[in-house]
């Protein structure tokens, strides 16, 4: 057996690594793409100054071994499993003849599936291309006519990686059986308004800019999606995206209380920023229970930050007080039970199913609808709309398995909205609608109907998707665009 340079060695282990971590991207987080990297690693300083260490460590726990083990193959390819068959078998022979040549292509072969699968190729690709669609059909909210009559409450409920898929095949979804009944009943809600593409329960499709939580909850309450170029330096906790004019910076200029409840910290993704940069939000979290007078015991804690039993307790308790004051309010709540990896179980999850998953689902299903049952015995009610909207489609790829190339989209769900004429309309939509819909939905009137890139689903305006379909838009806004650097990011050039 022949012995290898320390260099080779390291070579090799870093190659094994690449070609583990490849594998499990692509089975794990097929939906991950290169602009989230970018957000949370690269070019931000608003980067997580907490967060949570769970996916990285299960990653870990995962690959170890595989990483192990294909590092003992390619050693012992390498260094020759013995001088007399190594020397009688061409290709051993062959590969030691030029085993230095066979380390470097096979790291560079590593290297290149690896950022495949993070998406880098199609990243670059599309971002060496111009596009002028967010120009061409930007529409200023702080320009626009917006005339508020009665002011309605607002509560609305973003809930992580929650997706159509997870109804039954008899009711539109590609599951065997109901794992979100609760929710699939408010749907059915007699306060309820809902919007799909087909009676297949097709809801609101998830488009680029908009696929991970921080940009989800940006481009449902600003009508834009958070959009970054590697020739621009992106945006720092001073300024996040100054060239908005959102839910929250509207509610706010008229008369509104903006308040979060986050189950995870808001520093994390730059939440903290976003919301007291655009609508001057109360802000409640993992850091801020105490100054707001929760104290949390250790059963109430998951794995990123306060579970979400606890998270519906505390906003019971704050609209309670919010709701006697003498102001409208928007509260925002996000939920996290359902993040990958598996989700967090409770004592007061469902056990009804095999998978721990579903579980997960079943129990935050349940608790929605249960704090919605409370909200609607209470005297605020009335005046009150309420918005549950998924995040982005289920990112736990091995969960999905054979489902993955079926037609997915996201959940949504408005409960006692002003425009209670209309109870389910077929619609084609992104999370850029969800801004001017909101707005709608508390009764006000929009001139034009359209906010930023985003259109009220309860007018006939076509949306974009409607005029471009979803491929030609989602790929428009994956390219640069000169007019978002400038205008929105406000990145000088």
């Amino acid at each position: 057996m022949h012995s290898l340079e320390l260099k080779n060695i390291i070579l090799l282990i870093i190659m094994s690594i690449m070609f583990i971590a490849s594998y499990y991207v692509g089975v794990n987080l097929a939906s991950t793409n290169f602009e989230e990297i970018l957000f949370y690693s690269l070019s931000l300083d608003v980067v997580a100054e907490y967060g949570d260490n769970k996916p990285f460590f299960i990653a870990l726990k995962k690959c170890f071994f595989p990483i192990i083990i294909l590092f003992g193959l390619f050693f012992l390819l390498f260094s020759g499993i013995s001088d007399e068959l190594t020397s009688s078998i061409y290709p051993l022979s062959f590969i030691q003849e030029h085993r230095g040549i066979i380390i470097i292509l096979l790291l560079v072969l590593s290297l290149i599936i690896l950022l495949n699968k993070i998406g880098l190729w199609n990243y670059l690709y599309y971002d060496m291309q111009k596009s002028n669609i967010i120009k061409d059909n930007y529409v200023d909210p702080k320009k626009a006519k917006v005339t508020f009559n009665k002011k309605r409450n607002l509560i609305m409920i973003f809930v992580e990686s929650l997706e159509n898929s997870l109804f039954s095949k008899e009711h539109g979804g590609i599951w065997d059986y109901e794992v979100i009944n609760d929710l699939y009943e408010l749907l059915n809600d007699k306060d309820a308004v809902s919007f799909f593409d087909s009676n297949s329960r097709e809801g609101m499709h998830m488009i680029q800019g908009s696929s991970y939580t921080s940009s989800s909850v940006f481009a449902n309450n600003s009508g834009i999606p958070i959009k970054l170029s590697l020739k621009r330096k992106g945006f720092s906790k001073k300024k996040y995206i100054g060239g908005i004019y959102n839910l929250g910076d509207l509610l706010k200029d008229n008369g509104y209380t903006n308040e979060i409840i986050s189950a995870a910290n808001t520093t994390y993704g730059g939440f903290k920023d976003f919301y007291i940069q655009h609508g001057d939000y109360n802000i409640i979290d993992t850091d801020s229970l105490k100054e707001n007078g929760f104290n949390i015991n250790d059963k109430d804690k998951g794995d990123w930050g306060i579970n979400d039993r606890c998270l519906f307790d505390i906003a019971k308790q704050r609209l309670d007080t919010l709701s006697k004051t003498n102001k409208p309010f928007n509260l925002q709540l996000i939920t996290i039970d359902t993040h990958f990896i598996d989700g967090f179980i409770g004592d007061y999850s469902e056990t009804k199913f095999a998978k721990r998953y579903e579980n997960v689902y079943a129990t935050t299903s349940k608790l929605i609808k249960q704090f919605v049952n409370y909200i609607k015995l209470q005297p605020y009610y009335k005046d009150t709309t309420i918005v549950i909207v998924g995040d982005h489609l289920i990112m736990q790829s091995d969960f999905m398995n054979d489902k993955m190339s079926k037609n997915r989209t996201v959940y949504n769900c408005i409960i006692n909205p002003k425009n209670k004429d209309i109870k389910n309309k077929k619609r084609i939509y992104t999370a850029l609608d969800i801004y001017p819909t909101i707005v709608s939905a508390l009764g006000a009137e929009i001139k034009g109907n359209r906010l930023a890139l985003g259109v009220n689903l309860f007018s006939k305006k076509k949306t974009l998707i409607e005029k471009n379909g979803f491929k030609k838009l989602n790929n428009e806004l994956k390219k640069y665009s000169s007019f978002y650097n400038e205008e929105i990011l406000q990145v000088k050039k």
